[in-house]
């Protein structure tokens, strides 16, 4: 094909250029797929986490209560709607422990073991001293170690629990426990510790709900909601979902805009060769190449220039998401769980963003390409 002969000698015969507008547009969509990749991994990390820690629905007291009462009626009418698998009442207030001259403000949750255990598995892949099933005996606590080492405590030491309006009680440290940080400053007791400790009744301050999928918390929390419940999903109490949607959108607008960028420098580009080929367009015009000819000789290598960056930077990004995944940076660790830097590559990403880039290319060769089209032979010929 006479145009693809000619596009490929000129951008040959300017390899500075064709490398710079080249590497222009492959950078600008590496980044994009970094960014991109970055946002896939964060959230594959989020599922774990909530898989893991997360309640996938949380049940609160009333606008103005302070407590849910009357919550084991609350509790059978939660088992009656399909696809629940754990529910796990809670009572939880803030509370100061001291040990010696260390002072600490903790998460004082007063809880049923075997019920917290459906929903964050503490007590079955945490533990690293002593068992949660202990707290249930007495007044016994279990803390996370982050906690357990600024108080300076190990198992069988005393802390001393006390707040404002609450009764000031000695608990002795039954199991330590390590998420890795998900759960710092956090202390569970048995439910009659914590009630005794605030001086209540057969109350509690929260009901955890877990689902077997995790998309339907929306859904059975509105259903809660209508039955005359206080129910939000995690993605309601958190607010993640909107902020990665959010950023997702605005990375990718900001990208685009970096990649827009870069392929209307390659208009410029196109502009220079242009100028500097005027002669040889009158040369081919003179020969019999029609101005349809010149202008797609122009587009090509538009075309050619974003195509071959869009590929480059799709293959660049891969190999250094590839290599970052390799290193394996924990960003939060624990026994059985770590938190991994994941750049995780979207395939359908490696397969539209060279697309794009020869759109974006081609449209910005348009100018440059009618331009020459619209030379006069006679004077390209005199340069």
């Amino acid at each position: 094909m006479f145009e693809l002969y000619v596009a490929k000698k000129h951008l040959i015969s300017r390899r500075r250029q064709t490398f710079l507008a080249v590497g222009a547009v492959a950078i600008a969509v590496t980044i994009t797929i970094l960014f991109r990749s970055l946002i896939n991994g964060f959230e594959a990390t989020l599922n774990d986490i909530i898989f893991e820690f997360v309640p996938h629905i949380t049940v609160l007291p009333e606008e103005g209560e302070s407590y849910i009462h009357l919550y084991k009626t609350l509790i059978e009418t939660i088992w009656t709607i399909p696809g629940v698998t754990a529910v796990s009442p809670a009572l939880s207030t803030t509370a100061s422990f001291a040990h010696e001259d260390n002072v600490e403000n903790v998460v004082l949750r007063g809880v049923i073991p075997d019920e917290l255990n459906k929903i964050s598995k503490i007590g079955i892949d945490y533990m690293v001293e002593g068992d949660l099933d202990s707290i249930q005996n007495g007044r016994r606590v279990a803390l996370d170690r982050e906690l357990a080492d600024e108080l300076e405590v190990k198992l069988g030491d005393s802390v001393r629990a006390s707040f404002p309006d609450a009764r000031t009680m000695s608990l002795v440290v039954s199991g330590i426990f390590d998420t890795g940080g998900f759960s710092q400053n956090f202390a569970y007791v048995s439910l009659e510790t914590a009630r005794d400790f605030l001086g209540e009744g057969n109350v509690i301050t929260d009901l955890q709900i877990k689902l077997d999928d995790i998309h339907r918390a929306d859904e059975v929390a509105a259903e809660l909601t209508a039955r005359g419940y206080n129910a939000e999903s995690w993605q309601n109490l958190s607010g993640i979902v909107e902020t990665i949607n959010s950023r997702r959108f605005s990375n990718t607008m900001i990208m685009l805009l970096v990649i827009v960028i870069s392929a209307f420098g390659i208009a410029n580009i196109m502009n220079l060769l242009v100028l500097e080929k005027t002669r040889e367009i009158g040369m081919m015009m003179a020969m019999g190449a029609t101005s349809s000819n010149i202008r797609r000789i122009f587009l090509i290598e538009s075309g050619i220039l974003g195509l071959a960056g869009g590929a480059a930077g799709c293959i660049l990004g891969y190999l250094i998401s590839a290599y970052v995944n390799s290193l394996a940076i924990a960003l939060s660790s624990g026994p059985r769980f770590s938190v991994v830097l994941s750049l995780m590559v979207d395939p359908w990403d490696l397969l539209v963003f060279p697309l794009v880039t020869l759109l974006l290319s081609i449209i910005a060769g348009v100018y440059p390409a009618h331009q020459a089209s619209k030379l006069d032979p006679v004077v390209a010929l005199r340069g």
